[in-house]
């Protein structure tokens, strides 16, 4: 069995300089895309992150991590917008004739330890994969050690991949993966790059991105990794046929990393 995690990034899905919007056409384009490859037989799980969504309400009540009473409006607010946009990816998928199966995250995952931590036997998620829907979940608020913490789309990526060895795993965002100074795509990103990039000033990896990096780097010991633009569906498409993609960045594992060393 053929089965793919996908990420659907904030960026990916909305313009986060607007709130609340919602890149419909990217979503649906994609859609017809996995509706292709659905039908010969790949299977998905999706997660999406918050986009502009949920995002300024977060940080207006700072649900970085709870504190108080209050902030527990901020945790409905921000759950609500999440389920919200869930929905909406939800609707323009099955519309264009994909399965979707959305599942609340907070209802099946907690922060133990700050780790996510799943609820469920990953085996229920692959009857679900058999019966033939394609799980959906996206980052949340969710109980933790500290009251409620936010789980990022990217840490969900990284965990379920682990648990479920898919054949791929994608990180979907605006832009055709990782870029160097002069704007082109670096087509295999590893740590070292990360030290090289940092040294020459070539690339800014800091904050949110050098999180996704690490992320990234840390699922391509289980899985291959790649970070792809949503808007690019031929890349994509070979990403789905086992095909390396030219315009997508590649994450290297550490065992392909002792493999060119020991060569």
């Amino acid at each position: 069995m053929k089965l793919f995690l996908i990420k659907l990034g904030g960026s990916a899905i909305s313009d986060k300089s607007k709130p609340f919007s919602y890149r419909e056409d990217w979503v649906k384009n994609l859609g017809k895309t996995l509706l292709s490859h659905y039908k010969l037989g790949s299977k998905f799980v999706l997660v999406h992150g918050g986009g502009s969504f949920a995002h300024p309400v977060a940080l207006a009540y700072g649900l970085s991590r709870y504190r108080d009473h209050e902030q527990l409006i901020g945790v409905s607010l921000t759950s609500s917008m999440l389920n919200y946009l869930s929905m909406k990816i939800t609707n323009t998928l099955s519309t264009v004739g994909l399965p979707i199966y959305p599942m609340r995250t907070g209802s099946i995952y907690v922060i133990k330890d700050g780790k996510p931590q799943l609820l469920i036997d990953p085996a229920h998620i692959m009857e679900l994969i058999n019966r033939g829907v394609i799980p959906m979940l996206y980052g949340d608020v969710v109980p933790s050690d500290e009251g409620f913490s936010i789980i990022s789309g990217d840490d969900l990526i990284l965990d379920l991949s682990i648990k479920l060895r898919p054949s791929a795993a994608v990180f979907l965002t605006d832009v055709p993966g990782v870029l160097n100074s002069d704007g082109n795509v670096i087509r295999e990103f590893s740590r070292t790059s990360i030290i090289n990039e940092r040294a020459t000033g070539h690339i800014d990896v800091t904050g949110g991105l050098i999180k996704k990096i690490e992320i990234a780097l840390e699922l391509s010991n289980y899985v291959k990794t790649y970070l792809c633009a949503i808007w690019d569906l031929e890349s994509i498409s070979k990403v789905l046929n086992s095909e390396e993609p030219i315009n997508c960045t590649k994450f290297a594992s550490r065992q392909s990393l002792n493999s060119v060393s020991n060569t």
